[in-house]
């Protein structure tokens, strides 16, 4: 997860864009769904970072390994008590725009610049 975050934060240095605030988060926040609820997170599996510059947004997708048996993208709402499943709820709050890749496994997050 770190290593995305520097990434992703040296990519942008390189390209001279500016990081938008709240993209560290969402990169965090991706990367960490990645490796706990797909085959990314099992031994030897892995995942992709990608990133994009699309005119006033970055675009962040994560390419995973799939889903684990059963598990799909869901948005949902934590109950106040719950330790976990606010992930996907502040991608939502931050990003312009979300989803499942259209081709293989993954997801995508636009942000402002």
């Amino acid at each position: 997860m770190g290593e995305a975050r520097t990434w992703v934060k040296s990519t942008l240095a390189k390209w001279g864009v500016a990081e938008p605030d709240q993209l560290t988060l969402v990169v965090s926040e991706l990367v960490t769904n990645a490796i706990t609820h797909t085959r990314s997170g099992h031994p030897g599996e892995q995942f992709t970072v990608r990133l994009a510059v699309l005119g006033d947004r970055v675009r962040i997708t994560v390419r995973d390994a799939g889903p684990k048996q059963g598990r799909t993208l869901t948005l949902r709402t934590p109950s106040p008590e719950a330790k976990h499943g606010r992930g996907l709820p502040l991608v939502d709050a931050l990003a312009l725009c979300w989803g499942s890749l259209k081709i293989g496994t993954g997801v995508y997050a636009e942000v402002a610049r």
